[in-house]
């Protein structure tokens, strides 16, 4: 049986959440749109690995396609925004379901389902949903979460479903992001800490379960996306591109706005809590990877990135970091609040006593109906809404983005006059560049996933989107090399929102033409090469079919699995 906390924590992240998600606010984040434009990939052409909408031509299998083939799904029943809405509605309502599930690895029921409850107002959710717009990531560390607890249940009773329900999570959430895959080693290593058996006998049991889990899981992680480990075998790292969660804490106050608080919010009062805590044997595993975690989150104000991932540290984000260490300190905030209440509960009693036996008189009246206990609850769990509130709102209040630009007139005047042959560029559109790619067939060199790039240039730019130049520490003078190769690239049309590109375009040859009714101005490069056919790679229709069937395939597993494994608990007992 599901305790009323948690229920009661699905629903409070269900209302939540609705007032930004029915607001849209998602699309004021980084990723959103992106994220659309994959998932609208899917909805025309479900098999196909190539989509030359970006960069020229890119390969799909470049980004695990899980959540976008939902979303892609979602959206032949409701329009794209809805469907993205929907899916990433659901996936923050369970987090309080899944944080239950993983706490309870480590500590009872009550102080869980206080941890669950605090999982409806965990302020790192609603930055990574409303400022990131990174539903993949949230989705993928979701069913982390649920396969690091069915992996707990399998190493403690050796049952055949829990291990196969967590093989198939982990490999569900392989299917969802491959990043994830950064996050499970700290979390795995916090449950081995804690329930490693002393017995030689026993630990021979329990380190031989583990390797059966350990073993489909690998399998079913490669194979559900082997196109994607196929691609990235090929790959070669690009100019790093500046990020500020990779920048010194210490020597960047900026950073510590963007990256920290918002990130643990109310939950940085559970520090000093942590370490009187963490002195208990049982809970030295899940502090120890929290703090590593922690420490990763904070990038290059220490070592640590560089020790562990190489030249490859610079390509990362370390918000990502700092989302799972949050997860792994809300089963702290459960204990603390059932150590509180004891505390509480013992300090009013003996005032209580006190007052009666005419020794003094308590200074606070208790009622029956308002006890100090429940005071402290709420004002814990409210001042963690407040805190989440403003961190879903910080995109709103701090402008992050451009201002909601009608894209219409810029379709329209793409599909006339065959002007949709020729490539373009947009310039001071931010994120939203992706929502126009999906609005029309013409193609750009542009594109928001910075992984999947191939022309030279792009990859030896050091810059993020072309669009969004002049916010980047190089400026819009790193444009020069692609501006000058755009002509060859097909580039003929130019969509400029901020004028400080204009000098960067007239010095490159171009010639303003007009303004467009939505105050856009069009610039039209005279040196463009009509482009020739984007060419795909060659790709088997083996990795065609798998790409398609075996992410959703996985996903109707894992649910079966799910189902059939809570009927047999609902029938047995737990």
């Amino acid at each position: 049986m599901i305790p009323k906390r948690v229920r009661w924590g699905v629903l409070f992240a269900f209302l939540c959440h609705g007032p930004f998600i029915l607001t849209q606010s998602y699309h004021l984040t980084y990723d959103a749109y992106a994220h659309m434009f994959l998932a609208d990939h899917y909805a025309r052409n479900w098999f196909s690995l190539w989509d030359e909408r970006w960069f020229g031509g890119f390969q799909v299998v470049s980004y695990p396609p899980l959540v976008h083939q939902l979303i892609g799904l979602t959206s032949r029943l409701m329009d794209m925004d809805a469907a993205y809405a929907s899916i990433q509605w659901i996936v923050v309502s369970a987090y309080p379901l899944a944080i239950y599930a993983f706490s309870r690895i480590f500590f009872g029921r009550a102080a869980s389902s206080y941890a669950a409850l605090g999982g409806a107002f965990l302020s790192s959710i609603y930055y990574a949903s409303y400022a990131f717009g990174q539903l993949p990531t949230l989705t993928a560390s979701l069913f982390a979460l649920f396969a690091l607890a069915a992996l707990a249940e399998f190493l403690r009773s050796g049952h055949g479903l829990n291990g196969a329900l967590a093989s198939a999570l982990f490999t569900v959430t392989m299917a969802s992001h491959h990043a994830t895959l950064l996050f499970l080693p700290w979390a795995g290593l916090a449950i081995l800490l804690h329930l490693m058996p002393v017995e030689s006998q026993a630990r021979y049991k329990f380190l031989s379960r583990l390797s059966i889990c350990l073993l489909f899981s690998v399998i079913g992680g490669l194979l559900v996306i082997w196109p994607f480990w196929e691609w990235g075998r090929h790959q070669e790292m690009q100019t790093p591109i500046d990020h500020l969660s990779r920048h010194d804490f210490l020597k960047d106050p900026l950073a510590i706005f963007a990256f920290f608080l918002p990130m643990y919010g109310t939950l940085i009062v559970l520090f000093p809590f942590l370490i009187w805590k963490g002195i208990d044997r049982r809970y030295r595993g899940l502090l120890a990877s929290f703090a590593l975690l922690l420490i990763l989150g904070l990038g290059g104000t220490t070592p640590l990135p560089r020790w562990l991932f190489g030249d490859g540290w610079e390509w990362l984000t370390y918000d990502r970091f700092a989302f799972w260490a949050s997860l792994l300190l809300i089963p702290f905030l459960g204990a603390l609040l059932i150590h509180v209440r004891r505390v509480l509960i013992r300090w009013f009693a003996f005032k209580v006593e006190l007052s009666s036996a005419g020794q003094a008189r308590p200074f606070l009246t208790i009622s029956k109906k308002v006890s100090p206990p429940a005071v402290a609850v709420v004002l814990m769990f409210g001042s963690m809404a407040a805190a989440s509130f403003l961190a879903g709102s910080i995109p709103a209040i701090f402008h992050t983005q451009p201002g909601q630009l009608d894209m219409k007139p810029i379709v329209d005047f793409l599909s006339t006059d065959d002007r949709s042959r020729w490539r373009y560029l947009t310039f001071g559109f931010g994120d939203q560049t992706a929502y126009l790619s999906r609005l029309t067939e013409a193609t750009t060199i542009d594109g928001s996933y910075f992984s999947a790039r191939t022309l030279p240039e792009l990859r030896e730019s050091g810059i993020g989107l072309i669009d969004t130049a002049f916010w980047s520490d190089r400026g819009i003078p790193a444009l020069e090399p692609i501006l000058k190769k755009s002509g060859e690239y097909g580039v003929r049309w130019g969509f400029v929102h901020r004028r400080e590109y204009a000098a960067a375009l007239k010095r490159n040859g171009w010639v303003f033409v007009k303004y467009l009714v939505n105050g856009v101005q069009v610039w039209e490069n005279p040196n463009a090469m009509l482009p020739p056919a984007s060419t795909p790679p060659e790709t088997s229709r083996l990795a065609e079919l798998s790409w398609g069937i075996l992410p959703l395939l996985s996903l109707v597993l894992m649910l079966a699995l799910a189902i059939f494994r809570f009927v047999k608990v609902d029938r047995q007992g737990p």
